[in-house]
C-alpha cells in the first residue's frame, strides 16, 4: 500500500511537472513570436516577389554577360546606395 501511494504521488508531481512545462512553453511561443515576427514579415515579402526576382536576376545575368563592366559600375553604386540609406536610417532612429 505504500508503494501504491509513492507511485500515486510520484505520478502527480510529474503531471504538475508536465503541465507547468506547457505554461512555460505557451509563455515562450509568444515571446519567439514576438521577437521573430519582422524576420518573418521579410521572408514572406521576399517569397512573395520569387517570381520577379528570378526574372530580375536572369536580366541582370545576361545584361552581365554582355557588358561587365557597367554591371560591376552598377552594383557597386546600388552597394554604396544602399549603405548610405542604412547609415542615415541608423543614424536617425537611435535618437
Amino acid at each position: 500500500m505504500n508503494r501504491r501511494r509513492y507511485l500515486e504521488w510520484r505520478k502527480e508531481k510529474l503531471i504538475n511537472k508536465i503541465q507547468q512545462q506547457r505554461l512555460d512553453l505557451a509563455d515562450n511561443k509568444t515571446l519567439w513570436l514576438e521577437k521573430t515576427e519582422r524576420i518573418d514579415r521579410g521572408w514572406q515579402t521576399i517569397f512573395g516577389l520569387r517570381k520577379y526576382l528570378v526574372v530580375g536576376s536572369s536580366v541582370m545575368a545576361l545584361y552581365g554577360v554582355r557588358h561587365p563592366s557597367k554591371l560591376i559600375r552598377w552594383s557597386r553604386r546600388a552597394f554604396a546606395a544602399i549603405s548610405t540609406i542604412r547609415l542615415i536610417q541608423k543614424t536617425f532612429s537611435s535618437k
